[in-house]
């Protein structure tokens, strides 16, 4: 990431690392991929809110907060996104199950 809190050892990715293990964990469980999503920006913004009206500083402006989070958003869609269409991986998943079968 550019934003200088952001380093690999930084709080908050420390913190976002635990909050991905436990969604590791549900999906290990069975729990869908997009619940698991939608749980996880629920709580984001949940806590989000909670804390924007606990900061001390002025002037507080939401804006600043959505911008971060697309700002996130857009580089890890951009780190996930596949190197091949969606069907091609599809395909490489089957013949690979044929292969193991």
């Amino acid at each position: 990431m550019a934003d200088s809190d952001q380093t690999e050892s930084s709080p908050s990715v420390l913190i976002a690392n635990q909050f991905i293990d436990m969604a590791n964990t549900l999906i290990q469980n069975g729990n869908d991929v997009q619940n698991i999503a939608s749980g996880l920006r629920h709580a984001a913004a949940n806590f989000t809110a909670y804390a924007f009206f606990r900061d001390e500083t002025l002037p507080k402006d939401p804006n600043a907060t959505v911008e971060e989070f697309i700002r996130f958003l857009e580089h890890y869609l951009d780190l996930h996104k596949p190197s091949e269409a969606p069907g091609e991986s599809l395909f490489q998943v089957i013949e690979q199950a044929k292969k193991d079968f």
